[in-house]
C-alpha cells in the first residue's frame, strides 16, 4: 500500500491512496432496532465521501445503486476537494459489472461521467467464448442467467480488489442480491485474500454485521447456504450449476477465512492499522466521525515506517 503522509496542520494526506467503499443498504429491520433508518445510512454514505475526499483520497465505488440523487452531491464534493493534483472527476472511481452499464440511462452515464471514471467492465472471456452476446443485456431471471450475473459481478469485485489499497465495509444487503455472495462478504473476502487492510464499521447492521460476527468467531445465520437458498431467489438452483473456472459457492471456507481474521492476535489479521480496542469500537459505533477518526488512525498507522 502506499504510505500516507502528512498535509497542512498535520493532517493525513491520503492523496495517493485509493479507497475502495462498500456501502449498500441495510435491512430495514437493522436499522430500525438501532433506532436509525435509511436516511441515516445515505448521510453515512455522504458524511464518509466528504471526510475521504478532504483527505485527497481517490474513492472507488462499485454498481450504479448511488447514481440517482448523489451525482450532484457529488460533484458539490470534488469542487469544494478539489486537490490540484488530479482532474476532480478522477477523484471517484465507479465500477460497473456487465451487464449492468448497459442499462445504464444516458442521462445517469453522462451524470456519472461528470463526477467520477467509469469502469465498464466486459464479462469473463470463457462466457463470451461461449456465444454470451456482449451487447445485448440479459435479465437475471432464470438460474443460467443468475449464474452469468454472479460470474460477473465477481469478475467485477477482482478487479476492484486489484486497484485498491484499502475496503471500507458499512452496511449491506443479507438477501435479494445478485452475486455469488451477499456483495459485501464477497468484497470482505477478496480484500483479505488479497492482504488489503480492511476496515468494518459495524453500526448500521446489516451485511457487514454478519461478517464482523463471524470475525469474532460466531455462525452468522446471513452466511449460510441454508438461510440464502430459502431467501434468495433462484439461488438454489443456480448453485447446482457450475461455477468454472471460479470456485463453487462455499460459505463455510469464507466464514472460516474471517474467523482466521479473528484469532490473530490484537485482530492483526485486518491489517488496518488498528488496535483490537480500536477496531471493536469501529465494531459498534454508528458514529460517522468516529467511524472517519478510527479509519484516519489506522491509515496513519500504516503509513509511518
Amino acid at each position: 500500500m502506499t504510505s500516507t503522509s502528512r498535509g497542512e496542520g498535520g493532517a493525513p494526506f491520503l492523496g495517493q491512496l485509493t479507497i475502495g467503499m462498500s456501502i449498500s443498504e441495510s435491512p430495514e429491520t437493522d436499522l430500525a432496532k438501532r433506532g436509525l433508518s435509511s436516511t441515516h445510512l445515505d448521510h453515512a454514505f455522504v458524511d464518509l465521501t466528504r471526510a475521504f475526499l478532504a483527505y485527497c483520497a481517490t474513492l472507488a465505488y462499485g454498481g450504479d445503486h448511488r447514481v440517482s440523487g448523489f451525482t450532484d452531491i457529488l460533484f458539490d464534493l470534488l469542487r469544494t476537494y478539489d486537490s490540484g493534483r488530479v482532474e476532480p472527476a478522477e477523484r471517484i472511481r465507479n465500477f460497473l459489472a456487465w451487464p449492468i452499464h448497459l442499462s445504464l440511462a444516458a442521462r445517469d452515464r453522462a451524470s456519472l461521467r461528470d463526477v467520477a471514471v467509469i469502469e465498464e467492465l466486459d464479462p469473463p472471456a470463457d462466457l463470451v467464448a461461449n456465444g454470451l452476446d456482449r451487447q445485448r443485456a440479459l435479465p437475471p431471471d432464470s438460474p443460467e442467467n443468475r449464474l452469468i450475473w454472479a460470474r460477473c459481478l465477481t469478475a467485477m469485485r477482482r478487479r476492484m480488489t486489484d486497484e485498491i489499497d484499502v475496503r471500507i465495509l458499512l452496511g449491506g444487503k443479507v438477501t435479494g442480491f445478485l452475486g455469488k455472495y451477499p456483495g459485501l462478504a464477497e468484497e470482505a473476502l477478496l480484500a483479505i485474500r488479497a492482504g488489503k487492510p480492511l476496515y468494518l464499521l459495524g453500526g448500521f447492521g446489516g451485511c457487514t454485521e454478519a461478517v464482523i460476527r463471524a470475525v469474532l468467531g460466531e455462525e452468522p445465520e446471513a452466511l449460510t447456504l441454508d438461510f440464502q437458498v430459502a431467501n434468495t431467489d433462484h439461488y438454489a438452483e443456480m448453485i447446482k450449476l457450475s461455477f468454472a473456472p471460479d470456485e463453487p459457492v462455499d460459505y463455510g471456507t469464507m466464514v472460516e477465512s474471517f474467523a482466521r481474521v479473528g484469532r490473530t492476535p490484537e485482530l492483526s489479521g485486518l491489517k488496518n492499522g488498528l488496535s483490537e480496542a480500536d477496531n471493536r469500537r469501529l465494531f459498534a459505533t454508528d458514529d460517522v466521525d468516529e467511524m472517519v477518526a478510527l479509519v484516519l488512525r489506522g491509515l496513519t498507522r500504516l503509513g509511518t515506517p
